[in-house]
């Protein structure tokens, strides 16, 4: 069974975001690139409720996805 995108980059995201900040970013970038435009604000939704509150919030200024667009 095929799963889609989205799901697998928030299994993913929700598995690494206790680890560091910069891998965190890393993967969040990747993510952007290969979504789709609803896709991304879905991940950006998800991100805010689920997967924000692990991260600190001083590393949540400088998270930056692909074009310098910030995660607001």
């Amino acid at each position: 069974m095929k799963r889609d995108l989205l799901s697998y980059y928030q299994e993913v995201l929700d598995k690494i975001s206790s680890a560091d900040a910069r891998t965190f970013r890393k993967e969040m970038r990747k993510a952007f690139k290969r979504l789709l435009p609803e896709e991304r604000e879905q991940l950006k939704v998800w991100f805010r409720s689920a997967c924000v509150c692990r991260v600190p919030t001083h590393e949540l200024a400088s998270l930056r996805v692909r074009g310098g667009d910030q995660l607001k």
